[in-house]
């Protein structure tokens, strides 16, 4: 069985817009055996980077090209690129990417025991080598360590006080020292406190390099009270432009704090590709609808990517209800 896969990513930089397009075969699904058959990079539509699965063409930063590389179907071949004085335009868009987290936490299989010799620069989405990822992160990124055993000890993680290396053996084990002199190895935190480990350091990494953050389902394992402080400063840093944020969410705290304002719904045809659409209410509906929650209108099947339906009603408690979002607030 072959199947293939195309990704298009654009976005802004200082040196302009890149757009990166990558197609790749599944060979063989089951063995997880990928094949990379084009990948491109332009700059403003001018070259970077061109490769298909017989070579790979490299260009200066005046976009000539500058040499030809043999490609490694199974990897990347702007990750395999030295850097040099004249693709320092290639190197920005590669160190963009390599700022980008994208975790979807699992507390459940997260380790405090560090072992890996290689430097862990970004983690695994589940943030299952999360100590070891700490551990780079401590002889590299100090400051974001900093900030994020900071926030923690605020009121992230009442008692907290600092994150502490215990050597054993070949290994470290990972520690979070608590008030008075109360030591617990990180696995043995519950899935919440875990949880809001990572998120914290995430958010301090994300900021330190100025990239982008992309969450799934960040308020999965965390408690009613501490969802919306999350979404808060997620929302304050990306206004700041301290770092991007892109979350996807189906909790209802998450869906009526971020949704009408800055929301997209994704949906995907039968058999088809997943299509993205801002959340937006019709002009057409009713003020009793325009007046509830995001969340409820979604549950209700009234809104879509596509609008507010305009099927049933509402009841006059619905819109009487203090904690809905005003019409002003649901319209894009």
């Amino acid at each position: 069985m072959v199947c293939g896969l195309a990704f298009i990513l654009q976005f802004r930089l200082k040196e302009g817009e890149y757009t990166y397009r990558l197609r790749i075969r599944h060979e063989a699904p089951e063995r997880a055996l990928n094949k990379v058959i084009e990948e491109t990079l332009n700059l403003n539509g001018l070259p970077l980077f061109a490769a298909n699965d017989q070579k790979i063409r490299l260009f200066i930063d005046s976009h000539l090209e500058g040499g030809q590389m043999l490609p490694d179907w199974h990897v990347s071949g702007i990750s395999r690129i030295n850097e040099r004085s004249d693709n320092r335009k290639l190197m920005a868009f590669r160190r963009a990417i390599e700022g980008t987290l994208v975790l979807a936490l699992n507390p459940a299989l997260v380790s405090a025991v560090s072992k890996e010799k290689q430097p862990v620069t970004i983690p695994m989405p589940d943030c299952s080598d999360f100590a070891d990822w700490l551990k780079h992160i401590s002889a590299a990124e100090s400051l974001a360590r900093q900030e994020a055993e900071q926030s923690l000890a605020k009121g992230g993680l009442p008692g907290f006080r600092a994150f502490q290396a215990v050597p054993s053996g070949d290994a470290e084990i990972l520690q979070c020292i608590f008030q008075p002199k109360l030591k617990f190895r990180l696995d043995e935190l519950s899935s919440g406190q875990i949880a809001l480990v990572i998120l914290e350091t995430a958010l301090a990494v994300a900021g330190e390099r100025n990239g982008v953050l992309m969450l799934d389902e960040p308020g999965n394992f965390l408690g009613l009270s501490e969802v919306q402080p999350l979404l808060a400063r997620l929302q304050d840093a990306a206004l700041e432009e301290r770092f991007q944020v892109i979350v996807t969410a189906h909790h209802p705290i998450a869906v009526d704090f971020l949704a009408a304002g800055h929301g997209c719904w994704l949906e995907r045809e039968p058999s088809g590709p997943t299509r993205v659409q801002p959340i937006r209410v019709a002009e057409s509906v009713s003020a009793d609808k325009a007046g509830m929650r995001v969340s409820d209108l979604i549950a209700r099947g009234w809104l879509s990517g596509l609008g507010l339906a305009n099927t049933g009603a509402s009841s006059e408690a619905d819109a009487e209800d203090p904690t809905k979002l005003p019409d002003a607030q649901l319209r894009q």
